[in-house]
């Protein structure tokens, strides 16, 4: 049996406590060169890839570093109030540019809202009302505005409808099943291997594709063939170049404790052979069994 779930107040206000980073960044190109202060620092967009402070989750999954535009060609590192100096054509420049590349943290506004923001935040586009998030300007918003805000922006990355814990689900599943992270990097891996393993602190990591294998072998599961997934195993999602992307544990016949992404928003979920397939049946499945 299927039910509607959603996060609590107090799951929504620890996510507003770190929903903006303390690191502000806008994405630009070279013609903004001239008009920034000395003050920030200007990253080119490679190096900025590779640089390991700004791979942290809390950094790429407020800024959605992968759905940067092609047409960025840098990244400025700021202090929250460092773009609050630049003449107002160049502000404004700059918040739209965060728009139509795709930068995180650019929320909609309802109308209501949009009267509570000043002027020099927002973004007018396609009749639509956006506010570009920094510190600053978010703490400055009501604890409503925020719960809302962050309300609506969790509901775009997942379904909240999962199945039914009953009698028959393990008890170490039954804490976490249909709920939300508070933090951002816990991943399908990480969900994986707490349900295979019941170490509960590996549920709250960011775990790689290399260590989940490894760890997964350490547990003494072994690759299957010819199987049909049965209470205990795991199953592992590849692509065409042999990638490990997801991986799901069978709670038993076509019942799985799954995570779809790596955001906090996105929760941890008892989910049924349709919905893993709906995701994932386009890949190719192994299975891994504890022997």
């Amino acid at each position: 049996m299927r039910e509607i779930f959603e996060p609590t107040f107090d799951e929504i206000e620890a996510w507003c406590q770190t929903f903006v980073p303390k690191e502000t960044l806008y994405w630009i190109d070279s013609t903004f060169f001239e008009e920034l202060p000395s003050s920030v620092l200007i990253l080119p967009r490679g190096e900025f890839s590779r640089h390991p402070a700004y791979k942290n989750p809390h950094l790429s999954n407020a800024y959605l570093t992968w759905m940067m535009e092609e047409s960025v060609t840098h990244v400025v590192h700021a202090p929250s109030n460092a773009i609050d100096g630049l003449r107002h054509d160049v502000k404004s420049r700059l918040l739209e540019y965060q728009v139509t590349t795709n930068r995180g943290l650019v929320l909609p506004l309802t109308v209501e809202q949009r009267n509570e923001v000043s002027d020099d935040a927002i973004v007018e586009k396609d009749g639509q009302s956006f506010i570009v998030l920094d510190e600053s300007n978010w703490n400055k918003l009501s604890t409503e505005t925020r719960h809302s805000l962050i309300y609506r922006y969790a509901k775009e990355w997942d379904t909240w409808e999962g199945e039914r814990c009953d009698e028959r689900t393990p008890a170490h599943l039954v804490t976490y099943a249909n709920t939300f992270p508070i933090y951002e990097g816990s991943n399908c891996l990480a969900a994986t291997l707490f349900a295979a393993t019941q170490h509960e602190w590996m549920i709250h990591q960011w775990i790689h594709p290399e260590t989940f294998l490894q760890t997964i072998q350490q547990s003494g599961f072994e690759t299957v063939t010819d199987a049909v997934p049965e209470a205990g195993d795991v199953l592992t999602f590849w692509n065409e170049q042999e990638q490990l992307i997801h991986a799901s544990y069978c709670v038993r016949e076509k019942l799985y404790f799954n995570k779809h992404g790596q955001v906090r928003f996105n929760p941890w979920k008892l989910i049924n052979h349709d919905e893993l397939l709906k995701h994932w049946g386009s890949y190719r499945m192994r299975i891994e069994r504890s022997v």
